[in-house]
C-alpha cells in the first residue's frame, strides 16, 4: 500500500474517531447503557426523595396512628386516674416509694411511658415512670427528624394531693416501638422505584433470549424466517445487522444455486452443440479420407471443415469464458513480460481487423524498457475477445481507434469503436466481457467500459514493475 493512500486512511480514521467523541454525548441515551445509566440515576433520585419524605413524617404518622387508635395510649385518661388517686393522699406524709404504690404507677410502665412529678412553682421532684436509655443506633439511625407535639401524645397539667398542688407531666416514648418497622417499610417503599430498571433489564434480557432463538434457528439452514427488529440501542442494532446478514447469505445462497443450475444448463446445451459440428466435420473428413470425391469437392469439404473448426473454436472459447467468470480460485501464473510484446500482439490482431474491412487508428506510446508482470496466455483470449466484439458489433464505415500510453505507473490500453446503427445492443449476457475483466484483474489490472449512444470503449490499467 502507497504512503498516500495509508495518510488517506489514517486521516479517515480521525476524522471518524473526531465524530464519534462528537456525537457520543447526544447518542448516549440511543444506547442501551446510556439509557439504563439514565433510568437509574432517575430512580436513585426519586428513591432517596420518597426516602427522606417519608422519614421525616415519622411523627405525623405516629399521630394518625394514635388518633385512628391503632396505637393505645391517651395520656389524658392516665392523668385523670391519677388525679382521682391523689386527691385522697397527703403527699407531705408518705416517701417516694409510697407514693408510687397509692398511686399505682406500675401499671402505665411499659418500658414506652415517661411520668414526672412537678411541685409548687414547677420545681421538679422526681419521676414516677422513667423509660429507659434506648440504644444509639436505634434513635441515631431509625429515628428520623423531631417528634411532633400533639394533646392526645403528651400531657402537662396539675395533679393536686391533699395537701399540695403540684403538676404532672405524661410523655409518650412509643414512637420507638414503630422505628424499626417504619423504617423498613419505608425503605421496601422507596425502593419501588426501581422497579422500571427491573422491568427495563428483564424485557431486554426477554429480546436477547429470543434473538438467541431464532439466531439458532438460521443455524439450522432456516433463512426465511426473519430476524425480530426492535429498539435503536446496540441490540436493536444488532438485530438488524443480523437480518440483514440473514437477507444476504439468502440472497448468496439462491445466486449460486442459480449459477449452478446455469452451468450445468451451459454445459448440456454446448455439449449438445459440439456434437453437430463434429459429427458433420467427421462425415467430411471421412468421405475426403476414403477419396470419394473429385478434386472440386474435396476443395469444398475442405472449406466446410474450417467452418466447423471455427464453429468448434468459438464454442470451446465460450465455455471456457463461462468457467473463468465463475471460477472462484482461479490464480493466473505471473510473468515478467515486456510492454512491447503486447503491442506487438495487438499491431498483429489490428492487421486482421483491416482485412475484415475495419479502419484502425493507433497510437502506441510506451518506453521499450517498460515491464509488467502479467499471463501471455491471458493477455491472448483478452485481446482475442475485444477484438471479436468489435467484428461482430463494430460499424465499418467508422475508425477503431487504439492507443496505448504510461500513465501514473500503468500502462493504459484503450479500444475506441463505433456501434453498428442496426444492432442497437451487445451480447445479451456480455459474458466475454465478464471474462476479460475476470482476467485482466488476475494480473493485478483494473478494467472500464465506457458505453454511449454511438461508441462503445474498453480501457485496461496495469501496473508497471
Amino acid at each position: 500500500m502507497s504512503k498516500s493512500k495509508q495518510k488517506g486512511k489514517a486521516k479517515k480514521g480521525d476524522r471518524h474517531i473526531k465524530r464519534s467523541w462528537k456525537d457520543r454525548i447526544f447518542r448516549f441515551p440511543e444506547k442501551m447503557t446510556g439509557r439504563m445509566s439514565l433510568l437509574l440515576v432517575l430512580c436513585a433520585v426519586m428513591s432517596i426523595c420518597c426516602f427522606r419524605s417519608m422519614m421525616q413524617r415519622q411523627s405525623q404518622v405516629y399521630i394518625e396512628l394514635l388518633k385512628s387508635g391503632l396505637i393505645d395510649f391517651d395520656a389524658s385518661k392516665i392523668a385523670g386516674e391519677l388525679q382521682e388517686k391523689a386527691k385522697d393522699i397527703a403527699f407531705g406524709e408518705v416517701d417516694e416509694a409510697t407514693l408510687k404504690k397509692l398511686l399505682e404507677v406500675d401499671k402505665y410502665n411499659d418500658g414506652y411511658t415517661y411520668i414526672s412529678l412537678y411541685g409548687e412553682d414547677s420545681l421538679f421532684l422526681f419521676n414516677l415512670i422513667q423509660a429507659p436509655t434506648w440504644d444509639g443506633m436505634l434513635t441515631g439511625l431509625f429515628w428520623y427528624g423531631e417528634a411532633v407535639s400533639y394533646a392526645g401524645a403528651d400531657y402537662f397539667g396539675e395533679l393536686n394531693f391533699k395537701d399540695m398542688e403540684g403538676q404532672v407531666m405524661i410523655y409518650s416514648m412509643h414512637q420507638v416501638k414503630m422505628a424499626v418497622p417504619y423504617f423498613f417499610v419505608t425503605l421496601a417503599a422507596s425502593m419501588l422505584f426501581f422497579v422500571p430498571v427491573l422491568l427495563y433489564v428483564w424485557n431486554r434480557m426477554r429480546y436477547v433470549g429470543r434473538l438467541k432463538d431464532e439466531i439458532l434457528v438460521m443455524a439450522e439452514g432456516d433463512l426465511e424466517h426473519p430476524i425480530t427488529r426492535k429498539g435503536g440501542d446496540e441490540i436493536g442494532i444488532l438485530a438488524r445487522n443480523l437480518d440483514g446478514m440473514r437477507l444476504a447469505l439468502e440472497e448468496n445462497i439462491r445466486k449460486e444455486q442459480e449459477g449452478k443450475q446455469a452451468n450445468r444448463d451451459l454445459i448440456s446445451s454446448i455439449s449438445h452443440d459440439l456434437r453437430t459440428p463434429m459429427t458433420t466435420l467427421y462425415g467430411y473428413l471421412e468421405i475426403m479420407a476414403q477419396k470419394k470425391c473429385s478434386q472440386q469437392k474435396q476443395e469444398e469439404y475442405i472449406g466446410r471443415c474450417i467452418e466447423k473448426v471455427e464453429e468448434i473454436r468459438a464454442l470451446s472459447d465460450k465455455m471456457f469464458e463461462y468457467a473463468l467468470v465463475y471460477e472462484t480460485d482461479e490464480q493466473a501464473e505471473m510473468s515478467e513480460m515486456a510492454v512491447w510484446e503486447l503491442l506487438e500482439e495487438m499491431e498483429s490482431s489490428q492487421e486482421f481487423l483491416k482485412l475484415k474491412g475495419f479502419g484502425v487508428q493507433a497510437e502506441f506510446h510506451a518506453p521499450e524498457t517498460a515491464k509488467i508482470n502479467g499471463n501471455r496466455v491471458f493477455f491472448q483470449r483478452v485481446f482475442n475477445n475485444l477484438f471479436s466484439n468489435i467484428l461482430k458489433y463494430g460499424e465499418k464505415g467508422q475508425p477503431v481507434c487504439l492507443t496505448s500510453a504510461v500513465n501514473k505507473g500503468c500502462l493504459e490500453l484503450v479500444f475506441l469503436n463505433w456501434k453498428k446503427q442496426q444492432s442497437g445492443q451487445v451480447e445479451s449476457s456480455r459474458i466475454g466481457l465478464k471474462s476479460v475483466q475476470k482476467m485482466v484483474e488476475l494480473q493485478q489490472g483494473s478494467f472500464f467500459v465506457a458505453e454511449e449512444e454511438g461508441t462503445f470503449a474498453v480501457t485496461i490499467r496495469l501496473p508497471l514493475v
